[in-house]
């Protein structure tokens, strides 16, 4: 039995009048305790299975009780268990929290510990933003409406230069937003003696991005080792209303940075700014996974697969295989399966690393004409690897780089006019990602999104021929399709067969974002 708790929210404030704990009650031959199918039963004198765990959630040191008599299935994961926060006062330590869970017969026990934070009000007129640890999304409030109320972001932009496009004119500000991109990754000026920015012009920058409401990502690439210069940065920057989450390594893994040097990072940041989350990207496959991302709240994943060679380094004439050798794309095929593959190791090392999930987001390739990579991604590729990174449960994009081709600032400016939708929004950070079945091709990756009687369902082709029409493609839904109600992106054509998304024939690299009724 692997039992797990974990707070939905990783901060609460005063406003906020309830909380709720995310419980797994897991089987697992990982982690965990001793479990055994069998409770006895004594006023039947039989042996029953052990099929419920009885839990109790309190204060450590307190005792004060939180949660009291409730149960959640054995083998069973993210159930939301609601409390009252009316007498957790807010402050900057955060709460002990244990829980115990018991079989029926009180012949098995299991006790699991985590962290909850109830944070004071902000009085320097900073931002808030919350990651949800159920669905990984992050939720902010509208300042720029004076807004309280919480409302769900889905980070889709690029990593912006700052000395060769942002610092060019202020301008350049609105027009990125102008685009339909919800956040800026300032990329910072490693020609600069303190390798971050000149801080005169980025204010200036940050004014402007306060006045449109542009939410910023703010990079400490080249210096989150040297950590007086972190709290120089972050107390400067940390009451900014357009803050929205701090980014320390950037590929630390794959820089072989000190292994504790993304937590020590991490930890100065929080003693600071306990209202923000911190990020970081990941290259590897898995170099030391486990230490670099205990710097993180956010976990990015930046595999470029497009017009690569994976199995011979021409800048560094070698060859690349699973020990030795730099291609680019580390233990990569060059395919979009390289993306999927990645951030579905990611989440299943948490899993076994026994922690609390980490959020992802996904870094797709938005260059070329570079080192490794031949040429720069088309339109389509371009959208094929944002939607394989969300089938794949990444709740943020973020692309490299800006400014880029043309034809990729077209498409994916029309994209971002999808994603950032409200009701798209409420899909992809208000539901589980749910793979979905498919037959008809094995290169067809689909996933779901079911919110209410409707479902989200992203559909991917990652052939590059077109499949005939003579090919049937059928994908299954969790409960019955009555009909597509919206076709939001791809050509559509899908059809409903027996409760199934039915079409025959796909173009090649197609999209389709589809919502669809359910009976």
């Amino acid at each position: 039995m692997d039992l797990r708790i974990r707070p939905r929210m990783n901060l609460y404030t005063p406003d906020d009048q309830f909380g709720s704990f995310i419980v797994d009650a897991g089987l697992s031959y990982t982690n965990g305790k001793s479990y055994y199918d069998r409770i006895y039963d004594q006023n039947n004198n039989v042996n029953k299975p052990f099929n419920t765990l009885y839990i109790d959630i309190a204060v450590a040191d307190t005792g004060l009780d939180l949660v009291s008599g409730a149960s959640v299935p054995v083998n069973s994961t993210s159930n939301e268990i609601v409390f009252s926060l009316e007498d957790i006062q807010p402050r900057f330590d955060p709460y002990d929290i244990t829980i115990i869970g018991v079989s029926q017969d009180g012949n098995q026990s299991y006790v699991a510990e985590t962290k909850l934070y109830r944070l004071p009000a902000r009085t320097d007129g900073g931002s808030i933003t919350k990651l949800d640890s159920l669905y990984g999304g992050l939720l902010v409030q509208d300042y720029t409406e004076n807004s309280s109320e919480w409302t769900p972001l889905l980070p889709y932009s690029f990593y912006v230069s700052w000395d060769g496009y942002l610092a060019k004119s202020l301008d350049n500000v609105e027009k990125f937003k102008d685009l339909g991109y919800n956040i800026i990754h300032v990329v910072p000026d490693a020609g600069l003696p303190n390798q971050a920015f000149n801080f005169t012009a980025f204010n200036m920058f940050l004014d402007r991005c306060d006045e449109i409401g542009l939410w910023v990502m703010y990079d400490m690439r080249w210096t989150y080792l040297n950590l007086t210069s972190v709290e120089e940065q972050v107390n400067m920057l940390k009451s900014r209303k357009s803050m929205l989450l701090w980014y320390t390594g950037d590929e630390p893994d794959g820089h072989g940075d000190p292994l504790n040097a993304t937590k020590l990072a991490h930890d100065l940041i929080k003693s600071l700014d306990p209202w923000h989350p911190v990020s970081l990207c990941l290259n590897c496959y898995n170099f030391y996974y486990e230490d670099y991302a205990s710097g993180a709240d956010i976990i990015l994943s930046d595999v470029y697969p497009i017009a690569v060679n994976t199995s011979w380094s021409e800048p560094y004439g070698t060859v690349c295989n699973t020990t030795y050798g730099c291609c680019g794309c580390d233990d990569c095929e060059g395919n979009f399966e390289d993306i999927s593959l990645r951030l579905d190791l990611f989440t299943q090392y948490q899993d076994w690393i026994g922690g609390p999930p980490k959020t992802l987001w996904g870094v797709p390739q938005a260059f070329g004409n570079d080192s490794f990579w031949k040429r720069y991604p088309t339109a389509e590729e371009e959208v094929t690897m944002t939607m394989l990174s969300i089938n794949h449960n990444a709740k943020g994009i973020v692309m490299w780089s800006y400014p880029t081709e043309l034809a990729l600032m077209d498409v994916t400016s029309q994209l971002a006019k999808v994603l950032v939708r409200k009701d798209v929004m409420g899909f992809l950070l208000g539901a589980p990602t749910t793979p979905l079945p498919v037959t008809g091709h094995p290169r067809i990756d689909a996933a779901g999104w079911k919110v209410g009687d409707s479902m989200l369902v992203s559909i991917l082709s990652l052939e590059y021929a077109e499949l005939p029409q003579t090919a049937e493609v059928t994908v299954t839904l969790p409960g019955r399709a009555s009909s597509v109600s919206h076709v939001l992106w791809g050509p559509g054509g899908w059809g409903v067969s027996g409760g199934k998304l039915v079409k025959n024939g796909l173009s090649r690299l197609e999209t389709d974002l589809l919502v669809v009724a359910l009976e």
